[in-house]
C-alpha cells in the first residue's frame, strides 16, 4: 500500500503514534488493575492480570512471612502460594485490620513491540502496622484481549513496623461497593 499523506502529515506515522499511546495506557491499566485487585482480594480478577506462564520473583517479603522470598511460577500457583496466604492471613475487616493498601508511582515504561518492561515504586501499608517501600519490575506481554504480566519482580527496599493505635477506617471492598451517585 502506498504511503498516505495529507499535507505534511504521514498517516502511517500518526497511526503508529496512536498505537503507542494506546499501548502505554493499556500497560498502566494492567498495573492499576493489579494494585486494586490485590487490595480488594479479588482473586479471580487478580489472576487475569497474569499470563498463564507468569513468574513472580519476590525479594524482601520474608519480613512479613517466612518463605515468601522466592520465585512463583504459573498463574494458579502465584495466587495459591503467594497472594492468598499473604492477604488472607492478615485481613480481618471486623477488627479493622486491612491486609494491604498500595500507593504506586513513577512508572517507567519501555515498549518493545508486543512486550513492555516497566519499573515502578510502591509504598504499602500492610496489616495496619507494617510499611513496605520498594519497586515493581514488570515484563508485560500483549495477549489477544489485554496486556498481562509475564514476569513481576517485587523488591522490598525498606520495611518497618510502626506503633499503630486507634486504627479504624474502611476496607477498599466496602468503599467500592458504594454506588457512584449522590
Amino acid at each position: 500500500m502506498d504511503k498516505v499523506e495529507i499535507g505534511n502529515v504521514d498517516l502511517d506515522d500518526v497511526l503508529a503514534r496512536l498505537q503507542r499511546l494506546e499501548d502505554l495506557e493499556a500497560v498502566r491499566h494492567t498495573w492499576r488493575d493489579y494494585c486494586i485487585r490485590l487490595d480488594t482480594a479479588d482473586w479471580e480478577a487478580l489472576g487475569d492480570v497474569f499470563c498463564e506462564d507468569a513468574v513472580v520473583d519476590i525479594a524482601g517479603l520474608n519480613y512479613l512471612f517466612d518463605g515468601a522470598d522466592r520465585a512463583y511460577r504459573g498463574r494458579e500457583n502465584i495466587l495459591r502460594e503467594l497472594y492468598k496466604p499473604a492477604i488472607e492471613g492478615a485481613d480481618d475487616v471486623t477488627a479493622n485490620l486491612f491486609a494491604t493498601g498500595h500507593i504506586s508511582t513513577n512508572m517507567q515504561i519501555d515498549l518493545k513491540g508486543d512486550e513492555a518492561e516497566t519499573l515502578a515504586y510502591f509504598f504499602e501499608i500492610a496489616a495496619n502496622d507494617k510499611i513496605l517501600i520498594g519497586t515493581y519490575q514488570h515484563r508485560m506481554r500483549r495477549e489477544a484481549d489485554r496486556w498481562r504480566f509475564a514476569f513481576l519482580r517485587i523488591t522490598v527496599r525498606y520495611h518497618a513496623t510502626i506503633d499503630a493505635k486507634d486504627i479504624g477506617g474502611l476496607s477498599l471492598q466496602s468503599v467500592m461497593a458504594k454506588p457512584y451517585k449522590a
